[in-house]
């Protein structure tokens, strides 16, 4: 019987000593083009391991790269990457080329896609990890168990994945997704700008739902400076924004608030329109929130009064109450983890999820992973690990040692992961 507690160890030992391996190849975009390369890896025993990945661009403008060892274990790893701004090229994600060398040494295929098409990418994204899956059975036969596993858009896409194909997978591993209540993790951002634009007027042009085309072709060269400039400038309006809008930062590391600040604007402004058009309509409804937290009865009685309100587009909300949340009916494992001062994708998406779980009866399926820290996605090498470690564990109908194991990896200073790109 294996021993998955020491594999986690040699998962972990093996996170310094993949550094070395070669970057993956990524091909030119140019139709039905494919690109095999064959590098080695070095295993914690000290062996070397053939590893041969093969890259390949459809001529939709999708990647794919499928990884496998010589020794192939008959077990495939395949990973569904985070939210990519629709202003960028379809790319591989750059967490392939540390993930690709670190599970195929220890003899797991490894898969993943740019995916079809770059923004609100959730719902195509599951069929292209499916016809990715189907690609690589038909190259090498039907795996044992093939693992999915994805971080924040990832994350939720792995988790209705598993939920809508649970024979198509063994299990999955879901991080830092909006997973619990999608339409309030919507709300959020749309919260965010509008509470913004009430402490700082005039800062942003446009508003919530409308964002001029010169606020988004701006955005990184003249409107972040702005917003920075007015964070430092009024530091009491700073702190009721983040208040009255229950965005998370670190109060013992100040530069956190300006990275909330920035990164929560960043969905509202450079990504609205993608959801826009994905979901058929005007997706923020804030008619009936109700905001508090600047420190005054009198001052929350205003706010309330004078901050813009916006209603939601039935096509928008039934469209994302139809294909976007999850329903917690699991029939296979799941092991989800989040951060608890993620600014981006709120930490409450956690225990909502858990919440689904218990009303559809399939708690006994899920594991939830909580992880004391800031940032969105900021999970340790070790931590990522440790929860596949655990998924492993609970596929193979072993007893789990996960509080055990977070207990040694807690502290880890492994190389922290940002499993999310926002690029412009």
């Amino acid at each position: 019987m294996k021993n998955y507690y020491l594999l986690l160890v040699s998962f972990i030992f093996l996170l310094v000593g993949c550094q070395d391996a070669a970057e993956l190849a990524v091909p030119a975009r140019s139709a039905d083009h494919v690109v095999t390369s064959l590098q080695s890896v070095t295993t914690v025993e000290g062996f070397t391991t053939p590893m041969s990945c093969t890259t390949e661009t459809l001529p939709t403008g999708e990647i794919y790269q499928i990884c496998k060892p010589a020794n192939w274990n008959g077990e495939l790893i395949i990973y569904a990457h985070g939210y990519i701004s629709e202003f960028e090229p379809l790319q591989l994600p750059t967490e392939a080329s540390k993930y690709a060398p670190l599970f195929v040494s220890q003899g797991y295929a490894f898969a993943t896609t740019s995916y079809s098409q770059n923004g609100l990418a959730i719902q195509t994204g599951i069929q292209d990890i499916i016809r990715l899956r189907e690609k690589f059975i038909q190259a090498n036969g039907q795996p044992k168990h093939i693992y999915l596993t994805g971080a924040s858009e990832g994350g939720i896409l792995t988790t209705l994945a598993l939920e809508r194909y649970p024979n198509l997978f063994s299990g999955g591993l879901s991080l830092c997704g909006p997973c619990g209540y999608f339409q309030g993790q919507i709300n959020y951002y749309g919260d965010f700008r509008v509470l913004f634009d009430y402490f700082f007027p005039g800062v942003l042009p446009g508003n919530a739902i409308t964002i001029p085309d010169e606020l988004i072709a701006n955005w990184q060269t003249k409107y972040v400076p702005a917003v920075l400039k007015a964070l430092q400038q009024n530091p009491v309006a700073t702190l009721k924004l983040l208040r009255t809008s229950l965005a998370p930062y670190d109060a013992n590391d100040p530069t956190t608030i300006g990275q909330t600040v920035l990164g929560v604007l960043r969905y509202d402004v450079v990504y609205y329109r993608d959801a826009y058009r994905k979901l058929g309509g005007q997706p923020i409804d804030n008619r009936t929130r109700i905001y508090f937290g600047t420190g005054s009865i009198a001052e929350d009685f205003r706010l309330n009064a004078k901050v813009q309100r916006f209603k939601a587009d039935r096509t928008a909300t039934e469209t994302i109450k139809k294909y976007y949340e999850t329903s917690g009916n699991l029939k296979k494992p799941l092991v989800m983890a989040h951060t608890s001062k993620d600014p981006i994708i709120l930490a409450w998406h956690l225990p909502l999820y858990q919440a689904k779980t218990y009303l559809k009866g399939t708690n006994g399926y899920f594991t939830g992973i909580p992880v004391q820290r800031y940032g969105h996605c900021t999970f340790t090498d070790a931590e990522i690990v440790t929860g596949l470690g655990l998924l492993l564990q609970k596929i193979q109908g072993q007893q789990s040692q996960a509080e055990l194991v977070l207990a040694q990896t807690g502290d880890s200073s492994g190389k922290i992961i940002q499993a999310v790109r926002i690029i412009r």
